[in-house]
């Protein structure tokens, strides 16, 4: 479709009317000038409504039939998706900046040949300003929201939260209760998982990637210490519940493999193409975002942080100071521009901190390795440890070691994951 046409196609769709509210296209970039006004009240009629509706076909036409009848506009009816929004928005922004730079430059050409020597240095002011001013016209606005307009978005996301309550929203980690307690790890944020070597991270990483996959959302893992091919031979095994030592050695009984048959007869149409699982050369932070954004990703898993490259490696640099700038880039990776998925990112605890844990009887965020570091960028912290005694009854502790959002709590779980058992048994209090 031509850009402007999907543009009055947003109109009459929530999610495509939302896109186009929040990353806000200047009237002056639409080309239609009497269009401009029907854009202004159905970006209005959003806001008013709380954020939650788009005006319906009939009541546009019947607000602005006669406007659509002049301008000879014909709404259109089909289905967008959210870059079809975006991609229109920047090729009117393109072709409003080209328009205007051309004429701002004539302007200047006349008023520089006609200035005064002394009148030579303001002319080159003015264009200046009014540059600048085309370029503020047309920047991205997702991340910009005035005083007012951002208070009534925050009571308009209490109010869905009100009408939908213990809704995970977001990336869920693929247990109810922790589930239910964090509301989902939102866009934007870093989920740490911490375990000690051999603890099991990468089992936890498969877990919530499939997960991710079932409910529908774009998923890319990163696998960065184990293959591809492992990986999925160890998501089959969690899915249908195939003990994973039998798997490798080709010993599985005939009732375990048909399983696995069975359940990729029944989900093969459904989940295609929505799970990526990936090892890739280039692994610095932005290498691995930008990425997954162009798969669509909803939901981000990196396996784990130690196997990150720095973009500018330098064996001099101290490692936490490296480990905390990764983690910074991280963060304005997943926070800035259009596309936000949360991040759950696999740590290591070192053997001194499991040590010091296994003595205390739980983990401390000081036990992780670089801990500081990851503290200030994550918004989440989760640590995984299990007792000797834990290990034999296959159960684990898993603690909330740091928060932005809720209060920490703890829970006890049955901890096979081998087995695709990881799930809560009930809250504990350390």
């Amino acid at each position: 479709m031509h850009a402007e046409t999907v543009l009055y196609a947003s109109l009459t769709e929530v999610d495509a009317l939302e896109e186009l509210a929040d990353t806000g296209l200047d009237p002056a970039c639409i080309p239609t000038t009497g269009m401009r006004d029907v854009v202004t009240w159905a970006v209005d009629y959003f806001y008013r409504s709380g954020r939650t509706k788009a005006p319906s076909r009939e009541l546009l036409q019947e607000q602005w039939g006669h406007r659509l009848e002049q301008c000879n506009i014909e709404l259109p009816d089909e289905d967008l998706e959210i870059d079809d929004v975006w991609s229109a928005i920047a090729y009117l922004r393109s072709q409003h900046v080209l328009a205007e730079s051309q004429r701002l430059q004539r302007e200047i050409a006349v008023a520089m040949a006609q200035a005064e020597p002394g009148e030579r240095v303001e002319a080159v002011h003015e264009a200046a300003a009014a540059f600048h001013q085309l370029s503020m016209s047309v920047r991205d606005r997702s991340q910009e929201v005035e005083g007012i307009q951002g208070l009534k978005d925050s009571l308009a996301r209490y109010e869905q939260r009100a009408a939908a309550p213990q809704t995970v929203r977001g990336m869920s980690v693929g247990m109810k209760e922790v589930d239910e307690h964090t509301q989902g790890i939102h866009d934007g944020e870093i989920a740490v998982w911490a375990a000690p070597p051999k603890g099991a991270k990468s089992w936890s990483a498969t877990h919530v990637s499939h997960t991710e996959w079932k409910r529908g959302r774009v998923t890319v893992l990163y696998t960065l210490e184990n293959s591809v091919k492992m990986s999925y031979d160890r998501l089959a095994c969690q899915i249908c519940c195939v003990d994973y030592r039998e798997y490798q050695k080709g010993t599985c009984s005939p009732e375990e493999i048909e399983r696995v048959r069975t359940w990729l007869a029944q989900n093969e149409a459904e989940l295609k193409d929505g799970l990526h699982i990936l090892s890739p050369e280039v692994r610095t932070p932005a290498a691995l975002i930008r990425q997954a954004q162009s798969y669509g990703a909803d939901s981000v898993i990196i396996d784990q942080l130690s196997h990150i490259h720095h973009p500018a490696p330098n064996g001099r640099r101290p490692k936490h100071e490296t480990i905390a700038e990764i983690m910074n880039e991280l963060s304005e990776l997943i926070t800035t521009g259009r596309r936000n998925p949360p991040l759950f990112l696999n740590v290591q605890i070192n053997r001194e901190g499991e040590a010091a844990a296994q003595k205390a009887g739980k983990l401390e965020l000081r036990h992780l390795a670089d801990s500081s570091a990851i503290e200030r960028w994550a918004s989440w912290v989760f640590g995984l440890i299990r007792s000797e005694t834990e290990v034999a009854a296959g159960m684990a502790t898993l603690q909330m070691l740091a928060s932005r959002r809720m209060d920490l709590k703890n829970w006890r779980a049955a901890w096979e994951p081998w087995y695709g058992t990881q799930q809560v048994l009930s809250e504990v209090t350390l």
